[in-house]
């Protein structure tokens, strides 16, 4: 038989109440009792917390049943806590892969390339994406009071969308605009019978009264640069405001980094430019320039409003003899405007003069000082 320790009345009171719950082992259980047996003032102790023995080996086998059972439903909880996350974070990726691969996002009018053909009445719109990462679902277009709105879903290519093409075919009568999202917020693409190119449209939505406004001013060159490129980075400009005529003057610093891989003289390009920026800055009547030239000397020359305006007959009838020589059946004629100013007033008309410039139907003399806009013959 082991030997029982004997215990002191202190370390038998602390022991006292884990050995009344029965959280003792068989040992100490001994020592206790030992204890208590031979020390009056702590079995008093002992029988002031109640039962006057330790737990039967019955109640103890229970409370080690319940302390396992409380352990299970631990252990079953953590299983369902780690259950619900795994769910909740499927549910997270499922959500977002519906997002991006099949709802999706309202179709970026600036994020594509428009095309168009005519037929019996019919136009034919041939979109593609400047990304090959995108693809289109949902085509729509819709007519209201003559004003076709096209909109699309664009998402992440996938087995379940793979094209980042879409052909959407409007029956023109009674169609006065066509845009690309919606009318008013989106881009338009066709009016008055005429295709409007996104250079066309940006030009358009860069104009400006005022060629006071520094700010817009340099808006409509960066978009000017943008339709009739290389861009132009090296350049400053001054605006003449205080006294008629009203004038915009763009100083280029070296003449040899504006040519690159266009093949024009900076005055060729900005003859041509020129009367695009008339028309769209709203009282401006001259464009000058100047740039330094390999000798150190510099170069200036200017475009009146004027010169512009004179020579807009006979430029648009050099583009209508043109025109019916390659395509008989064509479209009709233009008539040439009042001013060179009138092109801004919808986005069709700047289209036609952005045409003009592109066909490039003149070429630029001097007499006398004064620029005269000569038609090719």
């Amino acid at each position: 038989m082991k030997n029982i320790p004997e215990l002191p009345c202190a370390i038998v009171g602390d022991l006292l109440p884990a050995y009344v719950e029965g959280l003792t082992s068989a040992e100490t259980n001994a020592a206790v009792e030992a204890h208590l047996a031979s020390c009056p003032a702590c079995a008093a102790k002992r029988a002031a917390m109640g039962a006057e023995e330790g737990p039967s080996p019955e109640e103890a086998e229970e409370t080690a049943r319940e302390v396992d059972y409380l352990k299970k439903v631990r252990r079953r909880s953590r299983r369902r806590v780690a259950a619900a996350i795994l769910c909740t974070v499927l549910v997270l990726l499922l959500g977002f892969a519906a997002k991006i691969f099949v709802i999706g996002e309202p179709l970026d009018p600036d994020g594509v390339a428009v095309s168009s053909q005519e037929s019996d009445d019919v136009l034919q719109v041939q979109i593609s994406s400047y990304g090959s990462g995108n693809a289109f679902h949902s085509w729509t277009a819709e007519n209201q009071d003559g004003v076709v709105v096209i909109t699309a879903r664009s998402v992440l290519v996938s087995p379940l969308f793979r094209d980042g093409t879409g052909t959407v075919e409007v029956p023109l009568e009674g169609v006065t605009e066509i845009w690309l999202g919606e009318a008013g917020e989106g881009r338009m693409i066709w009016q008055e019978d005429t295709g409007i190119s996104a250079d066309a449209w940006a030009l358009y939505q860069a104009q400006t009264p005022y060629v006071g406004d520094a700010t817009a001013v340099g808006k409509l060159l960066a978009a000017v640069d943008t339709w009739y490129g290389p861009p132009i980075v090296d350049y400053t400009i001054s605006l003449q405001t205080s006294a008629e005529p009203y004038g915009l003057t763009i100083h280029f610093d070296d003449v040899t980094a504006h040519i690159l891989g266009a093949g024009k003289s900076i005055d060729d390009r900005m003859y041509a430019v020129a009367p695009a920026l008339l028309a769209l800055i709203g009282n401006l009547e001259q464009v000058q320039w100047t740039c330094a030239l390999s000798d150190g000397t510099y170069h200036t020359q200017a475009v009146t409003l004027e010169e512009v305006d004179e020579a807009l007959p006979d430029w648009i009838e050099a583009r209508n003899l043109a025109r019916n020589l390659i395509s008989p059946d064509g479209e009709p004629d233009w008539t040439a405007p009042e001013s060179v100013k009138d092109y801004a007033a919808s986005p069709a008309a700047l289209q036609r003069l952005l045409e003009l410039t592109d066909f490039g139907f003149y070429v630029v003399t001097v007499e006398d000082g004064t620029n005269v806009f000569n038609p090719w013959p």
